[in-house]
């Protein structure tokens, strides 16, 4: 399967990504998946010159991104997908897009959101798409770096 990793990180391309989860997971290229992102000049050239050389990278919209990985997954390519949010994961894989596993790293504080486990905190829409992957069958892991032992979502949720 080409998704090595299917990623939440609301800073999308930065140094722990750069320097340590591309290589753990062996993947090659990324594919980021965000609609503002997208739809923004500057911040696709900056996520572009953020990725180690020889790296591709593609900023897709939700809807690109369904097309891009379902293709990818079906393929021998080594893709690692990020998103700032589990709501675009939802809806990925609401869209048929295949991944067993969801990685859930930075999600910083801000208004409307309750921390969740040590700097990851989420709104409740985010809560519930969490819940909603699991229901589906995805695994939701809180992983802030590759070292870290993986925490089920569900060891952590409080409900709404």
């Amino acid at each position: 399967m080409g998704l090595k990793l299917v990623r939440i990180d609301d800073r999308l391309i930065h140094g722990q990504v750069v320097a340590v989860w591309l290589r753990s997971v062996g993947a090659d290229r990324i594919l980021i998946v965000d609609d503002k992102t997208a739809q923004d000049a500057f911040l696709k050239d900056l996520m572009v010159l953020a990725a180690p050389q020889g790296v591709p990278v593609e900023v897709l919209t939700t809807d690109e991104g369904i097309q891009r990985a379902s293709a990818v997954a079906a393929t021998s390519e080594r893709a690692f997908v990020l998103m700032k949010s589990p709501v675009t994961a939802l809806q990925l894989r609401k869209a048929g897009v295949p991944f067993d596993v969801l990685n859930v790293g930075g999600m910083g504080h801000g208004v409307g959101r309750r921390s969740l486990y040590k700097n990851i905190s989420a709104n409740d829409e985010e809560r519930q798409a969490m819940r909603d992957l699991e229901a589906m069958g995805t695994r939701v892991e809180l992983r802030i770096v590759a070292d870290d032992r993986p925490v089920p979502f569900s060891s952590v949720d409080k409900g709404a």
